[in-house]
Order: C-alpha cells, then sequence, then structure tokens
C-alpha cells in the first residue's frame, strides 16, 4: 500500500493555509495603501513596514499555495516543476533573511528617535529608510542565492516502482551543513540577541528620560511619550511575533540537519508531516499576522484601515448600483427622463419667476409698489385659462377692474376736498368803507 498523508491532516492544513492567505493578502495590501493615503504617516518608520508588508506579500502569494499543491499529491513527490523547486525555497529564505534586516532597521531608527533625538533628524529620513531596504533585500538575496545550487529537482524510483519526480534540499555534505548553520545564526539567533538588548535600552530610556524626552519637540504631538510607547509597543510585539513564528521552522530545520536519517525513518509518517506541517504554517502566519497587530496597537493603522474600509464598501455600493441600472435600461431611461423633464420644468418656471419679478420691481413706484406686487403675485399663480376656466377668468378681470375703479373714484374723491368759502366784498362797500370820511364846514 501506497503511504499517503492521513485526511485529518491534510484538510487541517489547507483549511489554516487558505484562511491565513486570504487574509494576509488582505492585510498586507492594505497597509501601504493606508500609509499613501495618510499624509502624516509618510516616514521613515512607515516605509520599512511598507517593506515587510512587501515581503509577507510574497511569502503569501508564492510559497503558501505550494502547500496546496504538496497535500494533495502523493508525499516526498514534487509536480511544480524544476522553476519552482528553485524558486519556492529561495523566496522563503530570501524573504524570511529580508525581514529580518527590516526589523533590525526598524528597531535601530526607534533607538534613534527616542535615545537619541538630536541625531535623528538627519539619520532617520525617508531617503535614507528606501536606500535601507533596497540594501537589506539585495544582502537576503546574495546569501540566500547558494540554495539555488543546493535544492535539487530529479527523478526517482518510487515506492510502487515508479519514476517520480522530487524537490530535495539536503544537508550531505560539509558546505550545504554549514550553509545552513550559517544562515540561522546569522539571520536568526544573531539579530535576536541584537534586539534583545536594544529594545531593553529603548524601554529604559523610555521609562528614565520622560521629561527630556517631551523637551526634544514640543511641538509635534505626534512625537509626544504616549505616542512613542505605542509605537515601541507595536514594534515590540512585531518582532516577539516573527521570532516566536519562526521558531519551530528554524528547529526543525537545524534538528533535521543533525539527526540521521535512521532517527527520521523510525519517526513515522504521521508524525513528521503533522510537525512539518505546523512549522510551515507557523511560518506562514507570521506573514498574516503583521496587519492585524498594527490594527490592534496603533491607533492611526486603525482609523486608516477604517477610512480604506468605508471607501471600499462605498465604491462597491456605487457599483452596484451601476449594474442594477445597466441590467435595468429601460427603467433607468425612463427615470432619468421623468427627472430631466421635472429639473427642466421647475428651471423654466423659476427662471419666468425671477424674470417677473425683476421687470415688476423695474416698473413700480413707490406709491403703488405694494399694489402692483400684489396684483403680480397674483397673475404668477394664475394658469393660462382653458376650457370651463375662462369663467372664473372674466369674473376675476370683472372684480379686479372694479377695484380698480373704486381705488381711482377714492382717490379723486380725496383730491377734492371742501374749500372754506373766502368772503366776497363788492367794490362799492369796499370804496365805501375804505373812503375817508368828508368834514362838513357850515356856511
Amino acid at each position: 500500500m501506497l503511504p499517503q498523508i492521513p485526511s485529518y491532516i491534510r484538510t487541517t492544513a489547507m483549511f489554516f493555509c487558505i484562511i491565513i492567505m486570504l487574509l494576509g493578502v488582505i492585510g498586507n495590501v492594505m497597509v501601504p495603501i493606508v500609509i499613501v493615503k495618510t499624509k502624516d504617516m509618510r516616514n521613515s518608520t512607515n516605509i520599512f513596514l511598507t517593506n515587510l508588508s512587501i515581503a509577507d506579500l510574497l511569502v503569501l502569494l508564492v510559497c503558501t499555495p505550494t502547500v496546496l499543491v504538496e497535500v494533495n499529491t502523493r508525499p516526498e513527490t514534487w509536480v511544480l516543476g524544476h522553476e519552482m523547486c528553485k524558486a519556492v525555497p529561495f523566496v522563503e529564505l530570501t524573504v524570511a533573511h529580508a525581514s529580518v534586516l527590516t526589523i533590525l532597521a526598524i528597531s535601530f531608527e526607534r533607538y534613534y528617535a527616542i535615545c537619541e533625538p538630536l541625531k535623528a533628524g538627519y539619520v532617520c529620513t525617508k531617503a535614507r529608510a528606501i536606500l535601507i531596504c533596497v540594501l537589506a533585500w539585495g544582502i537576503a538575496a546574495l546569501f540566500t542565492s547558494p540554495i539555488l545550487w543546493v535544492a535539487e529537482y530529479k527523478l526517482v524510483e518510487y515506492i510502487d516502482g515508479s519514476s517520480v519526480p522530487v524537490c530535495l534540499t539536503q544537508a550531505i555534505g560539509v558546505s550545504t551543513v554549514g550553509f545552513f548553520l550559517m544562515t540561522i545564526s546569522v539571520f536568526f539567533v544573531l539579530p535576536f540577541l541584537m534586539l534583545v538588548v536594544l529594545y531593553g535600552i529603548i524601554a529604559r530610556n523610555l521609562v528614565s528620560n520622560q521629561g527630556a524626552m517631551l523637551r526634544a519637540r514640543p511641538t509635534k504631538p505626534e512625537l509626544s511619550l504616549k505616542a512613542r510607547k505605542q509605537v515601541v509597543l507595536m514594534l515590540g510585539a512585531v518582532v516577539l511575533s516573527f521570532f516566536v513564528c519562526l521558531l519551530p521552522f528554524r528547529v526543525l530545520t537545524l534538528w533535521i540537519i543533525l539527526s540521521t536519517e535512521q532517527t527520521l525513518h523510525d519517526m513515522g509518517l504521521v508524525r513528521y508531516y503533522s510537525l512539518l506541517y505546523f512549522c510551515r504554517i507557523m511560518l506562514y502566519l507570521n506573514s498574516a499576522m503583521n496587519p492585524i497587530l498594527y490594527n490592534l496597537m496603533s491607533t492611526k493603522f486603525r482609523k486608516g484601515f477604517a477610512r480604506l474600509c468605508h471607501d471600499v464598501a462605498r465604491f462597491l455600493l456605487k457599483l452596484l448600483t451601476l449594474g442594477r441600472r445597466r441590467a435595468n435600461p429601460a427603467d433607468s431611461r425612463g427615470r432619468s427622463g421623468t427627472l430631466s423633464t421635472g429639473t427642466g420644468t421647475q428651471t423654466n418656471s423659476s427662471n419666468a419667476t425671477a424674470a417677473t419679478n425683476s421687470s415688476i420691481l423695474s416698473r413700480s413706484s413707490n406709491r403703488r409698489g405694494s399694489e402692483d406686487i400684489s396684483r403680480t403675485r397674483l397673475k404668477i399663480e394664475l394658469q393660462l385659462p382653458c376650457g370651463s376656466d375662462l369663467e372664473a377668468m372674466a369674473m376675476l378681470q370683472n372684480s379686479t377692474l372694479r377695484s380698480k375703479r373704486r381705488q381711482s373714484d377714492s382717490r379723486l374723491l380725496g383730491e377734492k376736498k371742501p374749500r372754506r368759502p373766502k368772503p366776497q366784498i363788492s367794490f362799492d362797500e369796499a370804496a365805501v368803507g375804505r373812503a375817508p370820511k368828508e368834514t362838513v364846514i357850515p356856511a
């Protein structure tokens, strides 16, 4: 009977790999988008975090799918070809080494920002951060390149006598054993010890020099003590999760190198594959953990993720609305026609009202302004007569004429006020009254 991977191992490995890949890809795509969209997050620390997200995306997109293929094929066989046999271990190790160097760069950047704030202004720049990221990838690829010769793709005889392809990375010589020991010591043990010392110094400075740090840059609230502690705690969690997740895989690699073939054979197929896939799932889990840690421990990242999710939901809602309109073109055309007609009618009526009001106001005088405005409003409210409305229009016109006549009559009566009659004096009486009395002289 041919050896088979137990079904529960296959199901468990597939479940966790699919969940990790989906969550990790979504989270690591969101991280650089949030950093680019938020202006005050474009700093050197977040450039390093963007580099970590790129590394994690490579692991999730290149290495995780290979597990899904391996658990559904015969044990110890390789069906992805010669190129993938070389590429998968190279990408896996290069990304791990680049991530370690990036975490070291982040930790040194935090050291300068907290312990040497006067030097941080010219040491921790964006251009230098980008240069360090490029150098980290170059150094990681250079030190990982021997895996391209260590990984061997060949055809071997299987248990049933058939010829099957396999991909082997065996530590059978001094050079290959030295290579694996070098990668574990230089890119795992030594960085871990350096980070423990570095974060110890940072924590001591945070506790002892609170006043000095607050006086260093008092004009920038984002560099306050609380914000710095939050950043350090977040980065400390990232470092801790990185080494905890990589530790099982490194220990398994070291154990396989140092143990004999008989020891591995006595271990059994089920125990070996259970341990192997556990270590690999922990390795891939680290790539999905970082965005979750950013969201849990950083207020800025949490707000940025919330804004981005809101924008994506609004965009998807627009797409759904557009799809419904395209699916029902007749309804959308009818709605748009009704809307445009109503808008045109409202525009025309508003224009007509504005023109009539302006003409009335220009023709109105000070003495009859209120009367003209009221009559104009009455005319605007009227509609064009049609059918039975003619009689009502005629009655309204007659009443308007009668009101005009009453107003004109009252105006005329107001102008003819009674005058007090002037006393008329006849000429003779006036002359007599004004003539001097003649003096009669007796003769």
